[in-house]
């Protein structure tokens, strides 16, 4: 055996550290003693970008691709050949029991955004991960190895856990009534998420400190100003973070925060240190404001309707889907707070060559946007009586700081919703790829028409489970297929494809009926680990008689009826009891239903996305479409799919998918 057929020739950036272990040496033996399921299994993991490794025989040996050697950069290169008990120690009482469970002939299992403390980069890491232990049974039908298929989801979950409480802290200021009670209120709030916040004091000027917390977190390395200060503690390392806003630093609150010890010190963590300490700012600018207000109320009724109109515009910042509806709610803002005629954002943090135009910009009364040390940009406003920003009162300005604060905030919210909104367009990309690779072109057929169509549903993170299918069998019949797998998401386009697959197999010799078929189907489901339910309809026409007429035999698993168009005839649906979906029940009975087709008629099978829509009920959608499909006598399949697909319009609730067949004329 050349090196180039050997068991790592396609293992690309990870062939090198594959060629460096001395095999022999392991559990699992030299290459070229190891079983087919084996190979076969490594070379579909090197095939793929997803992470993938094996954990071969009773000791869990690993060997993975490239991708998952990324994931877990700690643990590669030294763990290939190595068992997994030595490899994740400290996690093992976690997985371990898994994996025996799946090579003791348990079946698969699947984890969803399971927590685990991995230690990768030097220290045990809180991570996340969604995986999936999988059987590979042997040429003898024994379990050899656990595949497992795994995405990291730490992102993800810590932006949910660190958003809500940012959602939490929003509230701060309907309930912040004064200053004082700045760390009454907030400290509950903050101790909410203690993933992210262990331990924590917030310090604010004239107030007595917690003695507890004060002496395990200690005084700052260095003076806090703006930026945030990082160092040791007797909690460990620890990070200090003013809290923004108006007036000299060693003024404001001063967040203190014993760090996570299983989260890195990176900019995702101290950002989000950052924004919570602008949210504590924000609802102190407005207390304060509210405190100014109140302290004048008699004589200043306004100020206390210009606050509500603040809450009001704080209200509105959230919801600016981008930086232009952004910038009018601050203009309108503006206006009716302040009094002025125009507000104007100039983003991004300035170059060397921009410092004159920017200190022109603060000399006409320019406003920062900050959050913590970052510069966003410049708020500016205008009045029309060439008013100036140092002429403003005192709550005028507090009234301005905390517009700039939460436009900054907003402002970066508003950049985070993008990021997500193109990572989640990314994913349906992939998705939406990947189900359409399944869907191939159906094959000629001499005296039938065929058409297929496929249309995604029209919101970004929807990629469904409908499949159609067309493919003629050992003994020349044509067989057609319709289904939806259950869910909206990648493993349902992954289950959809399984099924399709599994279908194709079982119908291939064309001895089973589609009753036949479906059964063998359903049976086998569980036996894959497919726990997915779905609908399907399987139809098979036979050869063309004399006149051109031919027989369809179809079998329906749940799904919607198909529609049969005859030249000079009403359509009509060929209704018959509904049997039960695929994956409910392995032992039910299935029926084949027969009809003769003349020559010159169109069947047509179809997904719930063409005729259902939401609140309205399915019987009208079937009505609808037997009224559309009567303007189409004479109509091409190509003709009818465009057709019914024009009608229901480009923003559809679900998937689309349709096969049409039609029987073109006499077969000689």
């Amino acid at each position: 055996m050349t090196p180039a057929e050997g068991p790592f020739a396609a293992a690309g950036e990870l062939r090198g550290a594959y060629e460096a272990v001395d095999w022999s040496a392991t559990p699992v033996g030299a290459p070229e003693t190891w079983s087919t399921p084996l190979r076969t299994a490594l070379s579909l993991a090197f095939a793929t970008s997803f992470p993938v490794t094996l954990l071969w025989g009773p000791r869990f040996v690993l060997l993975y691709n490239a991708a998952y050697a990324r994931m877990l950069p700690g643990k590669h290169p030294w763990g290939l050949g190595t068992p997994c008990e030595d490899v994740f120690g400290e996690i093992w009482d976690q997985i371990g029991p898994l994996m025996r469970g799946v090579l003791a002939g348990d079946g698969a299992v699947r984890m969803v955004d399971q927590e685990l403390y991995i230690d990768r980069r030097g220290f045990p890491e809180e991570c996340y991960f969604d995986y999936c232990y999988s059987p590979v049974a042997g040429d003898d039908g024994a379990v050899e190895g656990v595949l497992d298929i795994a995405v990291e989801t730490t992102a993800q979950v810590l932006e949910r856990r660190r958003s809500a409480l940012l959602r939490r802290l929003a509230d701060l200021p309907r309930v912040l009534r004064s200053t004082a009670d700045l760390a009454r209120l907030a400290l509950p709030v903050l101790r909410t998420d203690p993933g992210d916040l262990p331990l924590l004091e917030l310090l604010v000027p004239g107030e007595a400190p917690r003695q507890r917390e004060v002496r395990l977190l200690g005084p700052p390395p260095r003076a806090v100003d703006e930026a945030v200060v990082v160092g040791a503690s007797a909690a460990g390392r620890t990070a200090w973070v003013r809290v923004p806003g108006v007036g000299p630093a060693h003024d404001r609150p001063l967040l203190v925060v014993a760090l996570s010890p299983g989260l890195a010190e990176d900019e995702h963590y101290l950002g989000f240190l950052r924004q919570v300490a602008a949210a504590l700012g924000g609802a102190l600018a407005v207390a304060s404001a509210a405190e100014a207000a109140q302290a004048r109320v008699e004589l200043q009724g306004a100020q206390v309707r210009r606050l509500l109109g603040l809450v009001r515009v704080l209200q509105e910042l959230p919801e600016a889907a981008d930086v232009a509806q952004l910038e009018g709610v601050v203009e309108r803002g503006a206006a009716r707070l302040l009094g002025a005629r125009r507000a104007q954002l100039s983003l991004g943090a300035p170059d060397d060559g921009d410092g004159v135009a920017v200190a022109a910009a603060e000399a006409r009364g320019a406003v920062h946007l900050d959050v913590g040390d970052r510069h966003l940009g410049l708020l500016e406003l205008a009045w029309a009586d060439g008013q100036h920003q140092t002429e403003l009162a005192e709550e005028d300005r507090a009234v301005l700081s905390v517009l700039a604060s939460s436009t900054a905030q907003a402002l970066e919210r508003a950049a985070a919703r993008e990021a997500e909104q193109r990572a989640t367009e990314a994913v349906r990309a992939i998705a939406e790829e990947l189900q359409r690779s399944l869907l191939t072109e159906p094959p000629p057929v001499t005296g039938l028409d065929l058409a297929v169509r496929y249309v995604p549903a029209a919101e970004h993170a929807q990629v469904g489970g409908d499949w159609y299918d067309a493919f003629t069998t050992a003994t020349g019949a044509l067989q057609l297929v319709i289904g939806d797998v259950t869910g909206h998401d990648q493993r349902a386009a992954a289950a959809m494809g399984q099924l399709r697959n599994l279908l194709r197999g079982i119908a291939h010799s064309g001895v089973r009926t589609p009753s036949q078929v479906l059964a063998e189907l359903d049976a086998a489901l569980p036996h894959l680990g497919v726990t997915s339910l779905a609908t399907a309809v399987l139809g098979s026409l036979s050869p063309a008689e004399p006149d051109g007429s031919r027989e369809l035999v179809w079998s329906s698993a749940g799904h919607l009826p198909p529609l049969l168009l005859v030249p000079g005839a009403a359509p009509r649906l060929l209704e018959e009891p509904a049997e039960l979906l695929l994956g409910l029940q392995v032992d039910t009975r299935r029926t084949d239903h027969r009809t003769v087709l003349p020559a010159g008629a169109t069947v047509l099978l179809y997904t719930d996305g063409l005729v259902e829509r939401r609140g309205v009920d399915l019987s009208k959608g079937l009505v609808w479409l037997r009224s559309a499909a009567a303007g189409l006598d004479g109509a091409s399949p190509d003709e009818v799919c465009d057709a019914l697909l024009d009608l229901v319009g480009g923003r559809v609730d679900d998937d689309i998918a349709l096969v049409a067949v039609r029987l073109v004329g006499r077969h000689l």
